[in-house]
């Protein structure tokens, strides 16, 4: 059995402080009000949507190749079966 009572007292102590932090630290705040619609017109669309379409490809080239991995799974097990029971 690990721990024990030393480890009990220990948690209790770490919850206590943990608890006096959170009243410590001050709380974060928005004070600059920035918003994603004052931002949107900032923000450079092309770029975005490359990144988008980036991220596209490369899901589905993953899902791909995942979907290859699996047949060669597949593959190779029904070989090795028939191999040892024939």
């Amino acid at each position: 059995m690990t721990g024990g009572a030393g480890f009990s007292v220990s948690a209790i102590k770490s919850s206590k402080e943990n608890r006096n932090l959170g009243k410590v630290r001050p709380k974060s705040s928005n004070s600059d009000g920035i918003s994603r619609e004052k931002n949107l017109d900032k923000a450079d669309l092309k770029s975005i949507d490359d990144g988008i379409k980036f991220r596209a490809e490369r899901y589905s080239s993953s899902s791909k190749s995942g979907y290859f991995f699996a047949i060669m799974v597949i593959l190779t097990l029904i070989w090795i079966i028939w191999t040892l029971f024939l």
